[in-house]
């Protein structure tokens, strides 16, 4: 697995259920929240949150970012 990927568990005031957060080098990626059920989790991009000073910084490999992206689904269904 990539380590420049981080996935972070919180509760957010803007939900009802917890959350999960993708970052990438620091920079957060997106959100996924189960609001509407384990079987609809839904994902919500950041483009802007922050911005990250390396050239190509937010260019990654799409196996290793699909591959964080079904963990954190996975563990958010049982959380």
């Amino acid at each position: 697995m990539n380590d420049d990927f981080e996935i972070t568990f919180f509760s957010d005031s803007s939900y009802e259920e917890i959350t999960a957060e993708i970052s990438y080098k620091g920079q957060i990626l997106c959100q996924l929240n189960k609001d509407k059920g384990p079987d609809n989790i839904e994902i919500e991009f950041f483009s802007d949150a922050r911005i990250l000073a390396e050239k190509n910084a937010m260019k990654f490999n799409l196996s290793s970012f699909l591959h964080i992206l079904t963990e954190a689904t996975e563990e958010l269904k049982i959380s």
